[in-house]
């Protein structure tokens, strides 16, 4: 029996080019399909922690819904000079602001959404928080917003017990050839018998007006006191209730001021501070 001499042959198949062009194109839409399912999902991420962020910001419990505008805090304020502040707080001298620290950060707004800020005032002596500041009652205190007006409405409330505190509310104009010193001073003086109102310039200290009225409270409250200053005239009102009007004093009259607020050992407590004017 004769053996064979040739084998049967394997039969091959070939990959028809067009199943591998179906192949290429199903891998690249998938890998382009999960690039862009990644992308979206990076966008809702980071919208999401954008918007938390914003809830955050906006339930800010030291935001006054009455104030419109939101200055930008003095983020790098002059630091006063020590000795000319020991020297002015040991003479019972009000403190001007620096003329570096004037000029720098957001200071044109009307109306401040927080003015007990800390960097928002030339200080000695007051304890600044969200809610208001307090006088330290071992030392004079004193403590100067740093933003001028020449026009100014200044309200606030005062902690009452029973009496009525002993400070004083001061607005302060610079010497313009000497800017470290103060030209003319309107000194308004609380006491628990009545309001009284002096100006003090580089010679001598005058009486404008006093109004003898008991401010004693029956109990233990927060009494709303009202300044303003028009550049000619002063109105003062506490509790609702006009209690003063006097002339300002004429060199005053269109030049910019400071406010100042003086406690001389007292317990002094001064909240919902509202500052207006031009």
């Amino acid at each position: 029996m004769l053996e064979k001499s040739e084998s049967t042959p394997v039969k091959s198949r070939r990959v028809k080019p067009g199943v591998f062009l179906f192949l290429c194109i199903i891998l690249v839409t998938g890998l382009l399909v999960y690039k862009i399912q990644r992308r979206h999902q990076q966008h809702e991420q980071a919208a999401s922690q954008n918007q938390t962020v914003a809830s955050q910001a906006s339930s800010n419990p030291a935001e006054h819904e009455w104030f419109e505008e939101n200055p930008k805090p003095v983020l790098d304020p002059v630091t006063p000079d020590s000795d000319l502040v020991l020297t002015q707080t040991a003479h019972r001298q009000p403190l001007l602001p620096d003329e570096e620290t004037v000029k720098q950060g957001e200071l044109d707004s009307t109306s401040w959404q927080n003015p007990f800020y800390r960097l928002f005032w030339k200080n000695e002596g007051w304890k600044f928080t969200d809610e208001g500041m307090e006088s330290n009652t071992d030392q004079y205190c004193i403590a100067t917003f740093i933003r001028p007006y020449k026009k100014i409405s200044v309200s606030f409330r005062v902690d009452v017990k029973q009496m009525f505190p002993d400070f004083e509310l001061l607005l302060l104009t610079r010497d313009p050839a000497k800017p470290d010193q103060i030209l003319v001073s309107s000194q308004i003086h609380f006491q628990n018998t009545g309001v009284t109102v002096s100006a003090s310039d580089q010679k001598k200290k005058s009486e404008l007006k006093r109004v003898e009225v008991s401010l004693e409270r029956a109990e233990a409250q927060s009494v709303p006191v009202r300044l303003v200053g028009t550049g000619n005239r002063f109105v003062i009102s506490i509790g609702r209730r006009r209690i003063l009007t006097c002339a300002q004093p004429a060199a005053q009259s269109g030049k910019e001021c400071f406010l100042c607020f003086m406690a001389d050992k007292q317990p002094v407590r001064i909240t919902a501070l509202r500052l207006e004017g031009e």
